[in-house]
């Protein structure tokens, strides 16, 4: 019984909306809901349809006007919930040799730190570790988390929560003038109200992912430690929510200044008013590719695949630097990859468990929320599209993403700070055009041809030229085995980690 309609430029919604204008609202039995040119999204209105005419009679007899642009339904927008795995409370993996972070549930956190303790394989990670030797974030940035809301009260998250600068917390006014009153933590723009408390659970784990306090000693780490989350409920308890209600949470973000706007959500139905609002922002759009397990490229999933400089999309990476069944993929609508195979991460109290792990692409998109939040503490004056280019110019490639993905990989924290370059020294080897790569960050230099990758005709150039790499590379580059030299056991340790 809902209609977003844009009207085409110089049309004057208000006559519209009274009945007196070139489009006859009363006529069909429409009234307005929501105008959203107040949120800086011009001639644009959410109708409700209370007469005898059906929503796509509604959508044909205003399509047909020429002073629309276009009118669509107001989709309604549900979760793929993902399964979860409960956490108890005195539940903490075995640190082996990790003392640092402090966090307890540190070791459980294998797509930060994989030392392969979940069946999975070493090393298969977004090196966070070596990352945070460059950086560790700033409460400066604004990373805006639409989705079921978020448990603001969370001991691993209070104190990286958003508060409204220009409010004063329950004194009934809209003391800021930005049309809500004491939206102190962000806003419930579902159930239009001040509070917007988790009450699924989804949201909280997608903002621990991105921003639980690190170091702390309690809990789990954010891919940054210090950030500011803004909550943005759009989605009711049971993961449902509207476009409607997007927009006006996006208008939000945009308005407060987040600098980035995170969305774990999204399906097949294809709102230009939901891409629209994108547009209008200046702040990266992380988006989740969804799991079904499909081919974006020949079946679209939204918003993730609007054609928008400002959105990357994200596909979900396992333990062993695979491709879940459940992920979808697309050699040219989907981004990049990051760990969304049972991940751990903040979980809201009420709901009995303060940690859960979950899976989907809805945890990997975080991940890459909170590396563009890593980036902008460090570099502030990067663009969205030079973000999403920093991104995914610096992941780890892999078989895994070859063709399935734009970037072909799955992200890297230290090489995006800028950790990775070349070693003083390394130079290219006979025969090769371009000096070694390190690609996964651990100071060694698996791809000895320097073609992007890391595959068995490194193996071969190394045997082959392990006398002269002796002889004329740093030796800690290329000692895999870490016996202190060069010889054939780096080679067998080079061929294993392949």
């Amino acid at each position: 019984g809902e209609v977003i309609v844009k009207y085409k430029d110089g049309t004057v919604a208000a006559l519209a909306a009274e009945g007196t204008g070139p489009v006859a609202l009363k006529a069909l039995g429409a009234e307005v809901a929501t105008d959203f040119s107040a949120e800086g999204l011009d001639n644009l209105q959410a109708l409700d349809i209370t007469g005898p005419i059906s929503v796509k009679e509604a959508i044909a007899e205003l399509e047909n006007s020429p002073y629309v642009a276009y009118a669509e339904p107001n989709y309604i927008i549900s979760l793929s919930l993902p399964e979860t795995d409960p956490a108890g409370s005195d539940e903490a993996g075995d640190f082996s040799a990790l003392t640092f972070p402090n966090d307890p549930k540190f070791a459980d956190q294998w797509g930060l730190s994989n030392t392969g303790q979940t069946g999975g394989v070493s090393g298969a990670d977004i090196k966070a570790l070596k990352g945070w030797e460059i950086a560790k974030g700033s409460d400066t940035i604004v990373v805006a988390v639409l989705d079921t809301g978020v448990d603001y009260t969370h001991p691993d998250l209070a104190g990286n929560i958003w508060v409204n600068p220009g409010e004063i917390p329950n004194n009934g006014i809209d003391d800021d003038g930005n049309g809500y009153v004491d939206d102190v933590y962000g806003y419930d723009f579902i159930n239009n109200d001040n509070d917007p408390m988790d009450d699924n659970g989804h949201g909280t784990h997608c903002a621990g992912i991105i921003g639980a306090i690190g170091n702390n000693g309690i809990g789990v780490a954010g891919v940054t430690w210090k950030v500011k989350i803004m909550p943005l409920k759009f989605l009711r308890a049971d993961g449902t929510g509207d476009t409607a209600a997007s927009l006006n949470a996006i208008a939000y973000a945009r308005r407060m200044g987040a600098d980035i706007i995170s969305c774990s959500w999204g399906g097949k139905a294809k709102s230009q008013a939901l891409g629209d609002a994108i547009a209008s922002t200046n702040a990266l759009f992380p988006c989740a590719a969804g799991n079904e397990g499909s081919d974006n490229d020949k079946t679209p999933h939204y918003p993730s695949g609007f054609d928008l400089p400002q959105i990357i999309s994200v596909a979900a990476s396992d333990a062993k630097d695979g491709i879940p069944a459940f992920s979808n993929y697309g050699a040219t609508k989907v981004d990049v990859a990051a760990p969304g195979d049972w991940i751990m991460s903040t979980y809201p109290t009420s709901l009995g468990h303060q940690y859960v792990k979950m899976k989907g692409t809805s945890m990997a998109t975080p991940y890459v929320s909170g590396l563009a939040a890593l980036l902008l503490a460090k570099e502030p004056s990067l663009t969205p599209a030079k973000l999403k280019a920093r991104i995914m110019d610096t992941v780890d490639k892999l078989p895994a993403f070859a063709g399935k993905t734009v970037s072909g990989g799955r992200i890297n924290v230290y090489k995006a700070l800028g950790g990775g370059g070349s070693t003083p020294g390394v130079i290219p080897i006979p025969g090769m055009s371009k000096p070694p790569r390190d690609l996964n960050g651990d100071g060694r230099y698996e791809d000895l041809n320097g073609n992007g990758r890391a595959d068995y005709s490194d193996v071969v150039t190394f045997f082959k030229y392990m006398d002269w790499i002796s002889k004329n590379e740093p030796v800690e580059a290329f000692d895999f085995s870490g016996n202190g030299r060069i010889d054939f056991t780096d080679v067998v340790k080079l061929f294993q980690s392949i």
